[in-house]
């Protein structure tokens, strides 16, 4: 299985598929000596996971090939579904112990930043800057997990399901 987690310091620009732009960018600067905090991406790999254990995965698919980004009440109800369907699926156990782990090795109660570093956010053709969330300050275990919850499903609001269609 692929790892659920990578540290900053193992990531590097050929990472982008499975660390995002963000995450892959901060492997660069960490591996070019700059002064970046330690910190790790949890991989689509974990993401994947955690659609398949929530059984949510398929449902989001053909929700997406199916909503009508043109009709705004239909892709309100669209993202709402597959919001909802993401955080019903929330993190699966073996999901939730590699996050644990790896916040733990930064030490008791440290605050991070969770961003979403999704694969296609930005490229030649795309920018989804702005589209997905973003929290500061996020201390604890706990809180940590819900903001990954968060960031996942900002994936699948009404602005990004219309921009990706």
């Amino acid at each position: 299985m692929p790892a659920l987690i990578a540290w900053f310091e193992e990531l590097s620009r050929s990472s982008v598929s499975f660390a995002g732009g963000k995450g892959a960018n901060l492997g660069e600067m960490t591996r070019a000596g700059l002064p970046v905090p330690g910190g790790f991406v949890v991989t689509t790999a974990a993401f994947l996971a955690a659609l398949d254990a929530g059984g949510a995965r398929g449902e989001l698919q053909r929700l997406f090939r199916e909503v009508d980004a043109d009709s705004p009440q239909a892709l309100a109800d669209a993202s709402a579904r597959m919001r909802a369907l993401v955080e019903r699926a929330g993190v699966p156990e073996e999901v939730r112990a590699a996050i644990a782990g790896a916040y733990a090795r930064l030490g008791a109660d440290t605050a991070v930043a969770v961003r979403s570093s999704a694969t296609s956010e930005d490229t030649g053709s795309t920018s989804f800057a702005g589209m997905h969330e973003t929290f500061t300050n996020v201390v604890g275990e706990a809180a940590l997990v819900a903001k990954i919850v968060a960031c996942w499903m900002s994936a699948y609001g009404q602005r990004v399901i219309a921009y990706r269609k």
